[in-house]
């Protein structure tokens, strides 16, 4: 029985501890260093370090100070032994013909009924926290074979790609396979927003009571560029847009709840102590409000409540098993594996397919149409143009009545698999890169990644879906090899899924192994989750935040839409109101 299975078929306790049951089956078999003994970089820690969070992630754990920083390796879930590139079918199916084959959307979005689109743009907002690989390395760049007449051709028959840059740090003599960096820090501490360096932090401060800048409501613009001031903005759309803003907001919030209660405090402890509540509340919307929105299912919803704080009653002393008593404030547990972020991570989280292709921009007063914007119109700078025409309230309260994308085939977003951002350059299909990078960083095919994360692989390609046509498809485009399918695709093609689960097996068990470890690695949510580096009002912040109530406290004006709205993630209930708003007029 599958994991899914078991979730599904038994009782929230027993769920509970199945899930624990495969976590730490997953920890013991799943977990690999990408640094040998003694390679680790060493950093000095300052005494700031030891009660707040560091602004490059250093020294959250003190016997590998290093641990976590930005500029530190991506790990590793699989063995190291199969995580090797394999450069003789780095092109082998062409991935730019799989993705016109089989991620192109041609007949219009597949929506998600049970989300909206603001559970589109919390993933991404969360992603630019925890990892990116850098600025692509151009100067030998991978050529993708193109056909005649194919708008992506550079000139020479090739859509050139840019590689993942080299790890500097790396012998390659070493008798290991390759190993990259990621530039933000690895930690769940709101980097997105705050920065994985002590300058770019100190750009985004005002340096009073705490606080971070905002202009008339909106986020800084950098000079030159037009996009936000932020401590992430590369990648940036209208979604992100609103998330940044909404959480440097909450922060000031928070901020001004720590002045009030702790006048004498200066700019330092207040803003140090903000960014600590702040990204833990992110870190619990994320697991208590979008993962139950976008795996909806009542028993897991359960589940993931109690991976926070536990079965049992608060005043039960704790017995240092998440299984029962949560991960907040308990023991720090690295399993014998120094903490990292891994490729098979970044690989299980291509979701592309979430965002549409336009946005219906809508009026909260009224419902009525303000505009429809293109995906491409609200990209990059157009971001804060439609910020600034539509304002914040109008946004989210669009997005909330809004469906994001399925994750399957076909369903990819036509402005991404045509990219480009300067007139008469070649396009670029990202749905081709995102099969590339799978390939170049070494992770291995759909089969064989299973069978590394101690799931059963497929025989055949009609065990993946129960769409025959698309099977058959499949197993054209793969020349009926099911060992060369490629992990993304065969993920998007999993149709055995359980009501209310927004992606398939493969990428829950990664999800089962990282969601726990990215909160039982961090000392400031185990050992330092506590009054004296929170406050007691901190913790109480936290307890009561849901993403509801952060969206009500920035903009009332929407508590009486959200009244009634179970989870805000879920969709907005468009259709009741709109039949209450004709009933008033």
């Amino acid at each position: 029985m599958s994991a899914y299975a078991k979730w599904w078929v038994f009782g929230p306790l027993i769920g509970l501890l199945t899930l624990a049951n495969i976590r730490c089956q997953l920890f013991e078999h799943n977990l690999f260093d990408t640094y040998a003994p003694g390679e680790w970089p060493t950093v000095t820690c300052g005494p700031n370090d030891m009660i707040y969070r560091s602004a490059d992630g250093r020294c959250n754990d003190l016997e590998i100070p290093a641990m976590g920083m930005a500029g530190m390796r991506m790990g590793r879930n699989i063995q190291p032994d199969y995580s090797w590139q394999d450069t003789g079918n780095l092109l082998n199916p062409n991935p730019r013909e799989i993705s016109k084959e089989l991620l192109t959307r041609s007949n219009g979005i597949q929506e998600v009924p049970f989300l909206n689109y603001l559970a589109a743009a919390w993933i991404q907002f969360q992603i630019h926290d925890w990892f990116e690989h850098g600025d692509r390395d151009h100067s030998d760049p991978i050529r993708v074979p193109v056909a005649s007449g194919d708008s992506h051709d550079s000139g020479d028959g090739t859509m050139p790609l840019g590689r993942t840059p080299a790890d500097p740090t790396k012998n390659p003599a070493d008798g290991r396979p390759a190993t990259f960096l990621n530039e933000n820090t690895a930690w769940w501490d709101g980097s997105q927003i705050y920065g994985s360096n002590q300058a770019k932090q100190n750009q985004l401060r005002t340096f009073v009571d705490g606080k971070m800048i905002v202009q008339n409501g909106m986020l800084p613009r950098e000079q030159g560029t037009g996009l936000p001031l932020t401590g992430f903005n590369k990648n940036w759309w209208v979604g992100l847009e609103i998330m940044h803003t909404l959480f440097v907001l909450e922060h000031n919030a928070i901020a001004t709840m720590l002045k009030q209660n702790y006048p004498n405090w200066n700019d330092e402890r207040l803003f140090q102590t903000a960014r600590l509540i702040n990204a833990a509340q992110m870190a619990k919307i994320h697991t208590v409000d979008w993962t139950p929105a976008i795996l909806k299912n009542n028993i897991l919803r359960q589940a993931m409540f109690s991976n926070w704080r536990g079965i049992l009653p608060l005043w039960v002393p704790r017995l240092g098993n998440p299984a029962t008593d949560g991960i907040m404030g308990g023991p720090t547990q690295l399993e014998g594996v120094p903490f990292s972020l891994t490729e098979e991570f970044t690989a299980v989280y291509r979701m592309h397919p979430l965002l549409r292709d336009s946005l219906e921009v809508r009026n909260h007063n009224n419902h009525s149409l303000i505009s429809n914007s293109l995906l491409q119109a609200h990209s990059f700078q157009g971001a804060g143009q439609l910020m600034s025409q539509a304002g914040l309230t109008n946004l989210f309260y669009s997005f909330g009545h809004t469906h994001p994308g399925l994750l399957q085939l076909n369903n990819y977003p036509q402005m991404l698999q045509n990219f480009t951002r300067e007139p008469g350059v070649a396009m670029t299909d990202l749905g081709a890169v995102d099969i590339l990078r799978d390939r170049e960083r070494g992770i291995p095919r759909y089969n064989e990644f299973r069978r590394q994360i101690q799931l059963k692989p497929v025989k055949d390609f009609r065990d993946i879906t129960p769409d025959v046509a698309l099977a058959e498809k499949l197993r054209t485009l793969y020349n009926n090899d099911i060992e060369s399918l490629d992990v993304m695709i065969g993920s998007f093609a999993e149709g055995y899924r359980p009501p209310g689960y927004g992606f398939g097996e493969t990428s829950f068990q990664i999800f089962i192994a990282m969601a726990s470890r990215r909160l039982l690695a961090d000392r400031f949510f185990t050992v330092d989750y506590r009054p004296e580096i929170y406050t007691q009002q901190g913790l109480d912040w936290i307890d009561n935040t849901t993403f509801t109530r952060v969206l009500v406290r920035h903009m009332p004006e929407l508590s009486t839409k959200l009244a009634k709205v179970e989870n805000g993630f879920f969709p907005w209930d468009e259709e009741n109101e709109w039949y209450e708003i004709k009933a008033r007029k």
